[in-house]
């Protein structure tokens, strides 16, 4: 496994899923935007500190997110720096909770299995009110997260393409690409609980894939927690291939739902 790989990856995860506010310490990300979604609201250690000492950056991160009044919570993977971060947090109380798995495909090998829709699709380069309201509710999430999700959704950095996919006259899919340096993510792939299980979510993800060769991507990355079966079901069929894992660490033995609001319905797509 290249690490230099996975943190280009994470890279450019933090690109298309940016938060209200981030501060620096050396390579470090402290990231908060309230609400629930987890990867806006975790340290990001991806880089390495620089003069800072690993004892003089978790205490950092803690005070970032005392000052707002939340639990400290830290995004770990591989290629987190320096390698004992995860025995030192674990020594200092954090739970580890919120497996994810990261999958990768090449964009001709998906265009290769799959074919267009023969529904009806629209896409837009920024986000719409239609493409949220049905992402929004067929993943279940509170009306009280809906704002950070907007704000979420509206801060993407780089070419970003909201797919919507119509079933019998009714908007019943949706999915969202994210183009950077040659890689497509794939963020909020759902379907509506009603037209499930009709081939709508590999619809969205050919329109992606075509979209991303368009913009000269090679590769494609999606994340999918792994007690996902329907999401993992699917994405095997399509051929990707588990490259890694990340996870979560949260301070105070508070309740991890304070860090990821768990959606309703299971959805086909990634952790937030």
């Amino acid at each position: 496994m290249e690490l230099s790989q996975i943190r280009l990856i994470e890279e450019l995860a933090a690109n298309a899923w940016r938060p209200e506010v981030e501060q620096h310490l050396g390579g470090w990300r402290a990231r908060y935007s309230g609400g629930n979604s987890r990867r806006v609201n975790s340290v990001w250690p991806n880089a390495p500190l620089g003069a800072a000492s690993l004892q003089e950056g978790v205490e950092w991160a803690e005070a970032f997110y005392d000052r707002r009044g939340v639990s400290p919570c830290f995004q770990l993977c591989p290629a987190a720096q320096p390698a004992e971060l995860h025995q030192v947090l674990s020594e200092r109380g954090y739970r580890f909770y919120a497996h994810t798995q990261v999958q990768v495909q090449s964009i001709a090998t998906l265009l290769g299995i799959t074919a267009p829709s023969v529904e009806r699709a629209i896409a837009a380069d920024t986000l719409t009110d239609t493409w949220f309201e049905l992402y929004t509710s067929a993943s279940g999430y509170s009306a009280e997260s809906l704002p950070v999700r907007r704000g979420i959704l509206s801060r993407i950095g780089p070419a970003a393409h909201f797919v919507s996919l119509h079933h019998a006259g009714q908007l019943s899919a949706v999915g969202l690409g994210v183009v950077e340096r040659g890689w497509l993510g794939v963020f909020c792939v759902v379907t509506s609980p009603i037209s499930r299980q009709q081939g709508l979510a590999t619809g969205v993800m050919h329109a992606l894939a075509e979209w991303g060769r368009q913009q000269n991507a090679e590769q494609i990355y999606l994340q999918v927690m792994e007690d996902n079966q329907p999401a993992l079901s699917l994405y095997s069929k399509l051929g990707f291939t588990r490259l890694y894992q990340y996870y979560y660490a949260v301070k105070d033995g508070k309740d991890e739902k304070a860090h990821g609001d768990r959606p309703v319905y299971r959805k086909v797509g990634r952790d937030g």
